[in-house]
């Protein structure tokens, strides 16, 4: 029997519908892109020519830090690309100067938010290897327009060529494309770093997606009661549209099931970039493990839209929400917000550099993949919501690293696992 529910809704709002928004936003931006394009006859340098305006102080500190620019303005992307092509994983020229590089980022007022993400996913080596061999490839057929991969891959290539020799650089035309793109970002003002990382990787899925004409249309996955046959054909639905490393690298999947009070049980499905976990008022301190166990096992009442297909009752029913699939890089990002009062939850936080997440995923997928991950990168967050100040903490080698704007320096070979400041952790699977 086929039930009417829909397989792709979802009643959570907080963890199934964000991602889409998101999605949704960006190609919206995207397309608004290509309007501009087209008006200024594919001339990116054209828009948005008062950028810097909105940066009051950002000439007094350029002079002020006694910065040498190095940004490279009379090189055109193409003869960057003809000097480093397909550079690849083997090719340890370029992946294994970024990945050790300690070059901070200038601050271009308030952009702290931009540099923390920037700099995570520079020295992140699975992300760098794949984001350089295809962003190569898709230049090479010139399928799309791809203003942010390409402003990315300027802002690499300036790391590569410096090599450390000078403690920063300049990062303005990165951040003059993507805020550009992204309206809400302009300006001075601050911003959430793991939001910011969100619409980042949207972009470079949207940019350097494999499908050349994706379409919105999602077919209805008739319902089966082997879940993890619909969550293989959910899967492939997804691909059919968006397909491209960052769905490989960074995309998981949440699975749903509703029971009605007869016994009958209906299956959603959703994808996910990272794992948001609710800190709940009250607590002195968390365990990042056991947090994620309450999450993914809690079971709430919702009221359904439509009939049971079995009692035809408009009961209620029990969900549950499991993680059904974990991507091969996992994010965790901590929701330190208060949604009742708006203000930051300062509690401290447990965590660990290796963790096994096996107990918090679907066991009826049963896929094969490992589910233990090493610990790789850390974004912090200092003061209050909107006036605070984010900084990473990056593992290069057996050491870990502080970055923080222009300033970079080393901590040792362990970090503090029990922190206040921890707003989202970066791991790696640890097969990979």
């Amino acid at each position: 029997m086929k039930p009417k529910f829909n397989a792709y809704s979802t009643t959570n709002a907080t963890y199934g519908n964000f991602y889409e928004d998101i999605k949704a936003i960006v190609k919206d931006d995207q397309e608004r892109h290509k309007r501009l394009s087209n008006q200024y006859h594919n001339s990116y340098q054209d828009i948005e020519t008062k950028f810097l305006n909105n940066y009051q102080n950002y000439n007094y500190y350029h002079k002020k830090a006694g910065f040498n620019n190095t940004t490279i303005n009379n090189t055109s992307l193409n003869y960057i690309r003809t000097r480093t092509p397909n550079l690849l994983l083997k090719d340890s020229s370029i992946v294994g100067n970024i990945t050790s590089s300690l070059t901070g980022l200038m601050n271009l007022g308030n952009t702290c938010y931009i540099n923390t993400c920037l700099q995570i996913l520079i020295h992140c080596t699975p992300f760098i290897s794949k984001f350089l061999e295809t962003s190569n490839k898709m230049f090479q057929k010139k399928i799309r327009s791809s203003p942010i991969s390409d402003a990315f891959y300027e802002l690499l290539t300036q790391i590569y060529e410096n090599n450390n020799q000078i403690d920063y650089i300049d990062p303005n035309n990165f951040v003059e494309k993507i805020t550009s793109l992204h309206r809400h970002f302009y300006g001075n003002q601050q911003h959430d770093t793991q939001e910011f990382c969100r619409f980042l990787l949207q972009d470079f899925n949207c940019e350097l997606n494999e499908i050349e004409n994706p379409s919105n249309y999602r077919k209805e996955i008739p319902y089966n009661k082997d879940k993890k046959q619909m969550l293989i054909d959910y899967k492939n639905d997804c691909l059919s549209k968006e397909n491209s490393f960052i769905t490989d690298l960074f995309i998981g999947y949440f699975s749903f099931e509703y029971s009605c009070e007869c016994g009958f049980k209906e299956y959603s499905f959703s994808q996910f970039l990272d794992l948001p976990v609710q800190m709940e008022p009250g607590f002195h301190r968390f365990d990042l493990l056991q947090m994620l166990k309450n999450t993914f096992k809690k079971k709430s009442i919702v009221d359904m839209a439509e009939n049971c297909v079995v009692c035809n009752r408009t009961s209620h029913k029990t969900e549950i929400m499991r993680i059904a699939s974990l991507p091969q890089i996992l994010i965790i990002s901590l929701q330190r917000v208060n949604p009742d009062n708006g203000k930051k939850n300062n509690s401290p936080v447990n965590f660990s550099e290796s963790i096994d997440l096996t107990e918090v995923i679907d066991t009826e997928m049963n896929n094969n993949y490992s589910s233990r991950y090493n610990l790789f990168a850390v974004t912090n967050h200092v003061g209050e919501i909107n006036t605070g100040h984010y900084f990473s903490y990056i593992k290069i080698g057996n050491n870990w690293f502080c970055f923080e704007d222009i300033r970079v320096y080393k901590i040792g070979p362990h970090i503090d696992l029990t922190s206040k400041d921890i707003y989202a952790l970066f791991y790696i699977r640890s097969n990979y």
